[in-house]
């Protein structure tokens, strides 16, 4: 639950060996090149180095020929191509550029051919009123005719314009807001009517490329559109006939030149220092060995390891280090950002708080064991890296489902296994009661609140040790923060909850007002620590002016955080709400009718839900699966009902 701690490696040695250095750290995959001169001072006598990377072009060139082939560019264990010249690589690609590139090629314009033909038709079946040849049309000589759309409204002016016998629409087709037809006018008139049609927002469709009759160019184009089609699926068969051949091939050579850029790379932040080079980059430290091991052939080098705590003017690279519940959600930490190497990893915050809130929220067994179904099938078989993340979602889905008792909606489902094993006549918790509502919204607002003070002391901890003082101690999740807002929470509390008075002067002078008069003066005091000058900006009221309308903002954003977490408990009641909607309307019907309305029910439920997740595999699930226990669920329902009576009439 940590970043990997990280060594920096400082290598000298002789030119002569400078290509061999560089091929031993590539092969090691782990090393991470960082600029030599900016760990000098004097940085005259050394001379960077830096030469033209000739795999990089050839690199992108192939890496978009296999894309576009439907291969997945990756990096396999081969040397096939590892001591090629740049020549023989090029003209090798070249190749394939010729066969494969070209079948590329001719696919594209194919899919661009038909995409043509089809906004042609589109454009073209408004006109299908017209019987006249439109070739014959644009042939005149001295008429000149204007094809395109009007709006609704335009139309409906041209009333107005009664007087001027040139003025005529001729409507061929009409949606919700154009017409769509033509005008014509003598050759001496078209500029005073097209610009009377101009002022009625009279748009032109381009008509060059229509000849005959409309109905019979849309023919022309629907068999031209099939003649494509063919085409391009005789050109997807060549396409995948030439990949089931060379696939491999392509890999491998992929792999080279993957390989020589990483090598290029290195190289190029190496320095030169006299008839030496300086070579100098990032490891975790757990690879020292590895790379004492690599390097130990070439015989010039002096290795120097220094630990990443030591270089505080420079910044290693973070590399993510999680155990395996913690892992899948590195996928949100990469996607807003890697935390700096002195901060904290945040991937086991967000996985804890976003499984515990994805499980209250969503708390259904049934629901959770096909969440947990289509997330093994994204990763298996889609190799999608959400379905790892959405796995351990719907296993907590399922333990609340299991909590609040509700399997597919079924509320009473459990309650026999209930009974059975904790002695309990019913679920434990039925969101639905009036008193158990308040409890939910409550305690989702607590949830919230504790969260939010987790997430202020993780900020705390990062600014310390990255050296942020100001931000620890001042900031609005500083310390100051962290304090006002604690102590507001926990006067309210327990004035209103408790009914206890903790709330006194100096209570509120010492926990909530002079928090509030630290994190307004956070900007100034901060550059105090540090030493520095000019604390107030520009001038002190623009200083003043700007911070109160800020810590407006700040007091408002303390409110709107904790009461968002509002939707938590609000989820669980629209579920429970929800469902005992739907089982009252099945209710309204005979049995094949309860189990229809069910079927459509969950399919509709799926459907939405999938469309996020994995299009119609949980709907459908959902289907087989209601519609299999459905007649159970009735029997078991009735005969507990039975029991239920008879227990208390005893």
């Amino acid at each position: 639950m940590s970043l990997s701690k990280m060594k920096l490696v400082s290598i000298a040695g002789l030119m002569g060996d400078l290509d061999d250095t560089v091929s031993a750290l590539g092969d090691t995959g782990v090393f991470q090149p960082d600029d030599a001169a900016d760990f000098f001072s004097d940085k005259e006598s050394l001379i960077p180095i830096s030469s033209t990377d000739d795999f990089s072009s050839l690199l992108e060139h192939l890496r978009d020929l296999m894309t576009a082939s439907g291969i997945r560019p990756k990096i396999v264990a081969s040397q096939r191509f590892d001591h090629a010249d740049p020549e023989a690589v090029r003209r090798h690609i070249d190749q394939l550029d010729n066969e494969l590139g070209k079948l590329i090629r001719e696919k594209d314009g194919f899919a661009g051919s038909i995409a043509e033909c089809r906004r042609k038709i589109e454009t073209t079946r408004h006109f299908i009123g017209l019987d006249i040849d439109i070739q014959k049309i644009r042939d005149c000589e001295y008429i000149v005719t204007r094809f395109g759309k009007l709006p609704n409204e335009s139309y409906r002016k041209l009333s107005s314009y009664s007087e001027n016998p040139y003025v005529q629409f001729f409507p061929c087709t009409q949606d919700s807001g154009y017409y769509w037809g033509m005008y014509a006018a003598p050759l001496e008139e078209a500029h005073e009517i097209d610009r009377i049609f101009s002022r009625l927002y009279f748009e032109r469709v381009d008509t060059e490329d229509m000849s005959g009759k409309p109905k019979e160019y849309v023919s022309k184009l629907e068999d031209e559109i099939i003649r494509l089609q063919k085409q391009s699926a005789d050109n997807d068969r060549q396409i995948n006939s030439f990949v089931t051949q060379h696939s491999d091939e392509l890999t491998e050579l992929f792999t080279a030149l993957c390989k020589h850029h990483a090598y290029q790379t290195i190289r190029n932040h190496a320095c030169k220092y006299h008839g030496s080079f300086v070579l100098i980059g990032w490891i975790p430290s757990e690879y020292e060995g590895v790379i004492t091991k690599a390097l130990m052939p070439v015989k010039s080098l002096q290795l120097t390891f220094t630990k990443a705590k030591d270089e505080p003017k420079h910044s290693p690279p973070v590399k993510l280090k999680n155990r395996f519940f913690f892992r899948p959600f590195e996928y949100y930490t990469e996607m807003y950002g890697l935390p700096n190497y002195h901060e904290i990893d945040p991937s086991w915050f967000i996985a804890l708080t976003y499984t515990l809130l994805f499980g209250i929220m969503f708390a259904d067994v049934g629901h959770g064991i096909m969440l947990l179904i289509a997330a093994i099938y994204m990763l298996k078989k889609k190799k999608m890296p959400l379905g790892a993340l959405l796995i351990p979602c719907s296993i907590f889905s399922t333990i609340f489902g299991f909590i609040f008792g509700s399997v597919f909606g079924f509320e009473e489902l459990l309650n026999p296994v209930y009974k059975a094993l904790f002695g309990l006549q019913e679920k434990p918790i039925d969101a639905m009661e009036g008193g158990t509502t308040m409890i939910l919204i409550f305690s989702a607002v607590g949830i919230g609140v504790v969260l939010s003070m987790i997430a202020m002391i993780l900020n705390i901890i990062s600014c310390l040790k990255r050296a942020d003082y100001g931000g620890a101690l001042f900031g609005v999740n500083g310390a100051s923060g962290l304090v006002f807002y604690t102590s507001l929470i926990a006067g309210l509390v327990c004035s209103l909850v408790l009914n206890i008075q903790i709330m006194s002067t100096a209570y509120v002078l010492l926990l909530i007002v002079l928090p509030l008069v630290l994190i307004f003066f956070r900007e100034p005091l901060s550059k105090l620590i540090k030493g520095e000058k000019n604390l107030f900006g520009e001038s002190v009221g623009s200083f003043i002016t700007d911070n109160i309308f800020e810590l407006f903002e700040v007091a408002l954003s303390y409110v709107t955080n904790t009461m968002s977490f509002l939707r938590v408990g609000a989820f669980i009641l629209v579920h429970a709400g929800m469902m005992k909607v739907v089982f009252v309307l099945a209710g309204m019907f005979d049995p094949i009718g309860y189990t229809i309305t069910l079927i459509v029910e969950h399919y509709a439920g799926g459907v939405v839900f999938s469309e996020f997740f994995l299009k119609l595999l949980t709907g459908l699930v959902y289907g087989v699966i209601i519609w299999l226990l459905s007649d159970a669920v009735l029997y078991l329902q009735k005969l507990y009902q039975m029991k239920k009576k008879e227990t208390k009439e005893k």
